[in-house]
């Protein structure tokens, strides 16, 4: 009879160091503790760019909407909502998802989703309050991302 104790082992070894690079990649990011009690999303320059820029066109697009809300335009509403929309998610590099920790990734997500979700109702004609009421509900993944993350630029050694 054959004794296949050590292949059990060798795969309960290399399920414990894929389940370890999961939980590393997936749910923690390149973090660390931020100075401020935030958490630090450790990034190379071009990436933290890449976020910082992001960032920037969720904050025009947001800016757009408010202002088409303003003037009663679901036209110009849908039209600024939609390519921010889940769309974008498409768009950023695998690397960098990797780096970044899940609940960032959740809230980002989360704001992208909701901007389908107004450029849907300003095409359903729904009215403007109801369109404002979901833009500062997502206003809110904002705020809370801010509060837990910080992007420090990384100092050359």
């Amino acid at each position: 009879m054959k004794n296949t104790t050590p292949h059990w082992i060798a795969i309960s070894i290399l399920v414990a160091i894929l389940a370890g690079l999961v939980f590393k990649f997936v749910v923690l990011g390149s973090t660390e503790k931020g100075d401020d009690g935030r958490t630090a999303v450790i990034l190379e320059p071009a990436e933290r760019q890449a976020v910082l820029d992001e960032m920037r066109l969720l904050l025009e697009t947001t800016q757009t909407v408010v202002e088409a809300l303003a003037n009663d335009d679901l036209a110009a509403v849908e039209a600024a909502a939609r390519p921010i929309g889940s769309a974008a998610i498409a768009t950023v590099d695998f690397r960098l998802r990797a780096k970044l920790p899940l609940e960032f990734k959740k809230l980002g997500f989360g704001t992208h989703y909701a901007f389908d979700d107004i450029a849907d109702m300003a095409k359903a004609g729904e009215p403007s309050k109801a369109i404002q009421l979901k833009l500062v509900e997502t206003m809110n993944n904002c705020i809370a991302c801010h509060a837990s993350f910080q992007l420090p630029a990384v100092k050359p050694n």
